[in-house]
């Protein structure tokens, strides 16, 4: 009876993992046929300090395309982006507690519920032009939540062990990057430079809570509380890159803060482009740059 009870959970190991690679690879190979044959266009890639983006914008793209039947549902809604924000904090609730309690499989379904209604918050707002600095403050703040449910339920998980201290420095240097963000912009420099942002930390850990019991499982067998490498590995890489984008985010926002930067800049900057960029910026007429769809420069996830 022990081993038919192994065998039926290895079974429904094995159909959630097929049923998840399905669900993401067969979407994204439809994407990408589509966009070899230009029936898709990419987002643009960002400069140089508008936060480079770790899994770049094939993965943007798709990402918006697979969404787009659902934002423009939410669209034709009364739903405000609000409602959305809050709803995501919400899920990362349950999310925060199946991560603590073992249960991976089911947090990596709601990791993804809760990071799609992340994004459509941020849609509704473009589109139904409900921009609003006490929207953005919300918005953010509740990021910042839903990243300490999730890691700190990974820090539970593993308490005690070493990849508690990875979940501990991941969590840590995700709110040291969004910290950095948010305190230069306040002092006029306005960027997200770095690796990796928020949306690339959470398509890791979604990828890796729904890999991990099938691996896991299959390698430890079904243990009171498995070590579950898939995700150890993936909180180690977090930790690492984490740190390594907070850093450069500092780093960057440092330099640009400089005086010397500023002055050095102005030096090295053609005598033609300080002529032209003013009398191209003011012929632009507040008109004119009304006509630019809402949301062009920021197609990408939220950081």
């Amino acid at each position: 009876m022990n081993s038919l009870t192994h065998l039926d959970g290895s079974s429904l190991d094995l159909l959630f993992l097929v049923c998840f690679l399905a669900a993401a690879l067969i979407p994204f190979g439809t994407y990408v046929c589509l966009w070899l044959l230009r029936v898709e266009h990419l987002p643009a890639a960002k400069e140089s300090g508008a936060g480079r983006r770790l899994l770049g914008p094939l993965f943007v793209g798709f990402y918006y395309w697979l969404l787009s039947p659902f934002l423009r549902l939410a669209k034709r809604t009364a739903l405000k982006p609000n409602h959305f924000t809050l709803a995501s904090l919400a899920a990362s609730v349950p999310t925060g507690l199946c991560i603590a309690t073992g249960h991976f499989a089911l947090a990596a379904v709601l990791l993804i519920a809760g990071n799609t209604l992340d994004v459509v918050d941020g849609y509704l707002a473009r589109s139904k032009g409900l921009v609003s600095k006490a929207g953005a403050f919300l918005d953010s703040t509740v990021d910042r939540v839903c990243d300490g449910m999730i890691l700190g339920g990974f820090a539970v998980y593993y308490a005690g062990s070493p990849t508690m201290v990875a979940a501990l420095v991941a969590l840590v240097m995700s709110f040291a990057t969004s910290y950095a963000r948010a305190r230069g912009e306040a002092l006029g420099v306005s960027g997200s430079e770095g690796l990796i942002q928020r949306a690339d930390r959470l398509v890791i850990l979604s990828i890796a809570l729904a890999l991990a019991p099938y691996f896991g499982h299959h390698a430890e067998g079904f243990l009171p509380h498995p070590s579950y490498a898939v995700a150890k590995a993936a909180l180690w890489l977090l930790a690492i890159l984490s740190s390594f984008t907070a850093v450069t985010r500092v780093a960057w926002i440092m330099k640009k803060l400089d005086p010397q930067y500023e002055a050095a800049m102005r030096r090295t900057l053609p005598l033609s482009m300080r002529t032209v960029r003013p009398l191209l910026a003011s012929a632009v007429t507040p008109g004119e740059a009304a006509k630019t769809p809402a949301g062009a420069a920021n197609v990408s996830l939220r950081h």
